[in-house]
């Protein structure tokens, strides 16, 4: 199997390093064969000047950086004010940040799209299970007409038929969306997700940072394993 999509695979692959003092986690990152890093800010624990600093740096290395700040009810561990979280993603922006990660449920999520619109990605969860597909491909779409630059949509799965239910909605929008199971028995979307269209699928780098997370090295193999073209 071959593929030969617009965006070369690496840049498709969100390599989201473990908690690590500033300069270690730099070098970890720069290190690596990443080409696009999201830093999930509610994990990693910096001041707000250092986040930004490591954005400012990261993105002038020619890295493309998404910066999260997940609310603990989404599987997060942010528990600040809506509007402090607004004001910390809109300036990683200006200070280089590719993309920002706002959860389809924030509360500000209306005044975000106006402001960032395209560079931001607006993210769905269900660490429960896999709702049925036209409730997937609704929210997928709403995100998407409502401005978000790229609709992401992430399930457990309970079975092997969930990698299926999530896979589709990559192809019904190519390149703009980025929808995959989480869990053990959701890996396989993962790897496959991008050789089916997604904007971005989502690598550890250091200890996983969500369920069924596989390492870069990984994701790799898997893709070698199958005669893909990196």
């Amino acid at each position: 199997m071959r593929s030969k999509p617009s965006t070369p695979l690496l840049g498709r692959v969100a390599c989201v390093p473990a908690r690590a003092e500033p300069r270690k986690l730099i070098g970890a990152v720069t290190a690596s064969k990443c080409r696009v890093v999201e830093l999930r800010l509610d994990i990693l624990g910096y001041s707000r000047s250092e986040a930004l600093s490591i954005v400012e740096e990261l993105s002038l290395r020619g890295l493309r950086v998404i910066t999260t700040l997940r609310d603990r009810r989404d599987g997060g561990y942010y528990e600040g004010a809506d509007d402090e979280k607004e004001a910390l993603l809109l300036e990683s922006l200006e200070k280089g940040a590719w993309m920002i990660d706002v959860e389809y449920g924030f509360s500000l999520l209306d005044n975000i799209l106006r402001q960032a619109g395209g560079k931001t990605i607006v993210s769905f969860h269900d660490f429960r299970w896999t709702p049925p597909p036209e409730v997937l491909y609704s929210y997928a779409g709403d995100m998407l007409r409502r401005g978000a630059g790229i609709a992401k949509i992430a399930t457990m799965a309970r079975g092997l038929e969930d990698n299926w239910r999530v896979l589709g909605i990559n192809a019904r929008w190519p390149g703009r969306v980025a929808a995959f199971a989480m869990g053990p028995k959701g890996r396989l979307s993962r790897v496959l997700a991008p050789l089916m269209g997604a904007a971005l699928t989502y690598v550890a780098l250091g200890e996983p940072v969500a369920p069924g997370q596989l390492s870069l090295e990984e994701l790799l193999e898997a893709w070698r394993l199958l005669g893909v073209e990196v």
